[in-house]
């Protein structure tokens, strides 16, 4: 198999302003004066996309809200930021709602029963390995189990910083404890 060189030609940068930097990669539009014609085409463009929009089928609609919700799911875990409101049962029932079904139905398509989806998603019990895996699985790898599993890491590291009782009742357990130089 023959190899072609490819030849780069490298330029120097420093060279030029910032300007004439952004001049070269980014087209302006203020050179050119706005026509009526452009402004119809703009229209039509608009009412176009307004229309293709209004008539996705049921299916588009549940994937768009579906993509939306992952990247407001992995937007949440990438942050360092911590919101009660936007936990692991906040998500679920989002994904369960976006789809337009009904808890025990979502309950039946992952194998776990209604009481048990509902602790999940009202936030009385901590979901277990295996229910994030059929997570991942139901929405045909969309969103990924790993994500599911960040956000159920963010709740906890929320958990163990800030409860004070926790760290109370297990201090009592503690002895010996190594003394530090500072």
């Amino acid at each position: 198999m023959e190899k072609k060189n490819k030849k780069y030609q490298v330029i120097d940068i420093s060279k030029f302003s910032d300007d004439e930097l952004a001049d070269a990669f980014i087209f302006s539009q203020d050179n050119k004066p706005v026509t009526e014609e452009d402004k119809q085409a703009d229209k039509e463009f608009w009412a176009n996309r307004r229309k293709e929009f209004e008539n996705r089928s049921p299916r588009e609609k549940i994937f768009s809200k579906l993509l939306q919700l992952k990247f407001q799911l992995e937007d949440y875990i990438g942050s360092n930021d911590y919101k009660e409101s936007l936990n692991f049962g906040y998500f679920l029932n989002e994904y369960v709602s976006r789809q337009d079904k009904k808890d025990k139905e979502f309950a039946s398509e992952v194998d776990v029963t209604p009481a048990v989806l509902s602790q999940y998603i009202n936030n009385h019990r901590k979901p277990k390995d295996e229910f994030v895996i059929r997570l991942e699985l139901h929405s045909n790898g969309m969103i990924p189990a790993l994500s599911w599993f960040k956000l159920v890491q963010k709740d906890k590291e929320h958990e163990i910083k800030t409860n004070s009782d926790w760290r109370r009742d297990e201090s009592k357990h503690v002895k010996n404890r190594i003394e530090m130089l500072y």
